[in-house]
């Protein structure tokens, strides 16, 4: 008798379980249209919602974490609708990345995403900066403008260290080596068009 009634409640939890968790996807989309239930929430301000949503996972290197082909979506909280900005791709090509300027891309070739910072004001069009490492080192940083199918790729290595008070430059981190070995942080700041607006070496010996 015991056991048997065990075994009722056992099956009652498992089915409550599962219509609860059935429950809360349902639920988040029909709060977020648009926006796959899958998908977790990595920036968000008065206006926009951003997410990110695992698509694929790449082969790793032993002792590496892989890299994670993600979508990218954004839910309009004025227009109350979702909709997908990108998909990443980790085998792109990235010999378009050039320290010495930036460089406008194709959306599709950003390799990977797991920052997103929101760059435009409440009630302004979206602009957003979304970083991703690729080759476990280096961070790459792009510039993402509403309907636009295009992203502006930094000259930068190191990402985002925060956005300047006033004007709203993105001050951005990278690293250079010393000639006899280590390395050494470069500071600059960037406007939201992706155009350098000042460079500084910090270098603590010569």
């Amino acid at each position: 008798m015991t056991k048997s009634f065990h075994i009722v409640v056992f099956l009652i939890v498992l089915v409550f379980c599962g219509c609860n968790s059935s429950s809360e996807s349902s639920n988040k989309e029909d709060i977020y249209k648009g926006i796959p239930s899958s998908a977790y929430v990595v920036a968000e301000n008065d206006s926009f919602i951003v997410f990110l949503n695992e698509e694929a996972i790449e082969d790793s290197i032993e002792g590496l974490p892989s890299i994670k082909q993600v979508s990218l979506w954004v839910y309009d909280k004025n227009r109350k609708e979702g909709k997908k900005i990108l998909f990443s791709h980790p085998n792109t090509n990235m010999a378009f990345l050039n320290m010495e300027h930036s460089v406008c891309i194709p959306l599709d070739s950003i390799p990977t995403i797991t920052k997103v910072t929101i760059l435009s004001w409440p009630n302004e069009p979206m602009k957003l900066l979304a970083e991703g490492c690729s080759d476990y080192r280096n961070v790459e940083s792009f510039i993402i403008n509403e309907d636009s199918d295009n992203a502006i790729c930094l000259p930068t290595n190191r990402g985002l260290i925060g956005i300047s008070e006033e004007d709203g430059l993105l001050i951005m981190q990278s690293y250079d080596y010393y000639e006899d070995g280590g390395r050494y942080n470069i500071i600059e700041a960037f406007d939201v068009k992706g155009i350098r607006v000042s460079s500084m070496n910090v270098k603590t010996k010569n």
